[in-house]
């Protein structure tokens, strides 16, 4: 059987020591094998690279760069990004299949969650990633961007990326890092990166609730209710 979730208190702190915890508590997988749910919030803005655009190059950046554990695109790491680490002991039933099965389980939960605050319009992505590193300069600069493509089990709303997704795993587990967009700004990415800031096709990509509605949920009613959407799939999950 799964046992429950563990969920750790939201942890607000800058962005350097927020991604450090965030290893630490994934280690900490293979001496206490729970399934832990670990919200943040940064205090301060900064570029986040995924593993494996070292080779990416910034500009003009004007605030603090730092990278990430799991893979995909730059992200712009601001107080205005609820994020959630979901971390899976070794065994766990949603990441002891294929690679993508945990994303299908984790954007279902970030659905469910989001519909019980009355977001409406939601889908989850249940297809290939679109991002193409090696493709034309356009589509290197769309994968270089996390919000700019879409990836296995991101949801949107109406089209636009709500919530982004990123995993890595070892032999203790399996970390799904997911960041929830307040609002989508993508100019200071998007000149460092040496792009046009006002990128019209990135810009559209993506939403924040404060694009939605300006009275949106709050961190608190967020983390309550995908906190209880987790815990619902599991015990769908296990009885399925």
């Amino acid at each position: 059987m799964t046992e429950a979730w563990r969920v750790l208190p939201l942890q607000v702190d800058d962005p350097a020591t927020l991604l450090d915890d965030g290893v630490a508590a994934f280690d900490a997988l293979a001496e206490l094998p729970v399934p832990t749910l670990r919200w943040y919030r940064s205090t301060a803005a900064a570029i986040v690279l995924g593993r494996g655009q070292g080779n990416v190059r910034l500009s003009d950046v004007g605030s603090a760069v730092v990278s990430r554990f799991s893979g995909g695109g730059a992200v712009w790491l601001s107080p205005d990004v609820l994020a959630l680490d979901v971390l899976l002991p070794a065994g766990h039933p949603w990441g002891s299949g294929r690679l993508t099965e945990a994303f299908d389980h984790v954007g279902t939960a970030w659905q469910d969650g989001l519909r019980d605050l009355g977001v409406t319009g939601l889908t989850v992505h249940d297809g290939p990633s679109t991002a193409r590193r090696r493709g034309s300069a356009r589509e290197q600069l769309l994968a270089a961007v996390c919000y700019a493509t879409r990836g296995r089990g991101e949801v949107f709303w109406h089209g636009r990326k709500l919530v982004g997704l990123a995993q890595r795993r070892r032999r203790h587990g399996a970390m799904v890092q997911c960041g929830l967009l307040r609002s989508w700004r993508p100019q200071t990415l998007l000149a460092a990166l040496g792009a046009d800031p006002d990128d019209d096709e990135i810009c559209g990509a993506a939403v924040g609730l404060a694009d939605i509605s300006e009275q949106g949920p709050s961190d608190d009613e967020v983390i309550a209710a995908v906190s209880r959407a987790f815990r619902r799939a599991a015990v769908t999950s296990v009885a399925g």
